[in-house]
């Protein structure tokens, strides 16, 4: 959910850079732990590099670092930034777009000291330019796809779904056997007594792991796959 929002966050501060140049400095928080997620990742059709963080400085001295790093607007009349804390808390979300990418930061306080996020960089789309089409995951009829996120690592590519609909657990756990009947099932059963239902199915060089959360509104999906490349 967090790599759909890092464009909508982008798009909220009505900005649209030329064409994109060389990526602009984008420093983790000072004395921060980061490591790559991703170099080659697709967020609902668009490239993005992730790194993930830890850090011993407080959520709030997280925020107040970048606060001071983007103070000066990328261009004239605009905000340097976009802050929300609220909109998937506990998760707080800031946004910067300059010279054609998109910068972003998501971040939360740890259980113990410190925080830890993700740092997001992007290409801004151009006015009124679609996002290449991403393969759409298997899904009951009247679904709605909120996020789909495509990777390609060393050793394999994958895609991650989240989708929802308005049918029954049940429901959408006969759609999913059936329509994997073909492969082999590595796991099927209840989880919890929270209405959630784990799946998972193999063929071949492919893996699909699926988790299913019903309520009284319908159902929320989680679809990872996964292709391993030929050794």
């Amino acid at each position: 959910m967090m790599l759909r929002l890092l464009m909508m966050a982008a798009l909220s501060l009505g900005l649209s850079g030329p064409t994109a140049a060389r990526p602009p400095d984008f420093p983790a928080p000072k004395d921060a732990n980061v490591s790559q997620v991703g170099d080659n990742i697709t967020v609902n059709g668009r490239a993005m590099s992730v790194r993930a963080f830890t850090t011993t400085d407080s959520l709030e001295q997280v925020i107040e670092f970048y606060q001071d790093l983007w103070a000066d607007p990328p261009v004239e009349n605009a905000p340097g930034y976009a802050y929300d804390a609220d909109v998937i808390a506990p998760w707080h979300l800031m946004t910067r777009v300059e010279d054609g990418y998109v910068l972003t930061v998501q971040a939360q306080s740890a259980p113990d000291k410190g925080a830890f996020g993700l740092l997001a960089l992007g290409v801004l789309p151009e006015p009124g330019e679609p996002p290449p089409a991403a393969p759409a995951p298997p899904s009951l009829n009247g679904s709605q796809v909120l996020s789909n996120v495509l990777s390609d690592d060393r050793g394999q590519s994958g895609q991650t779904s989240i989708v929802v609909n308005e049918k029954s657990l049940a429901s959408n756990v006969d759609f999913y056997r059936n329509h994997y009947r073909s492969w082999r099932s590595d796991m099927d059963q209840a989880v919890g007594d929270r209405g959630a239902h784990a799946m998972s199915f193999t063929r071949g060089r492919r893996q699909v792991h699926i988790t299913i959360q019903g309520d009284r509104d319908g159902s929320r999906i989680v679809i990872n796959s996964v292709k391993h490349d030929v050794l």
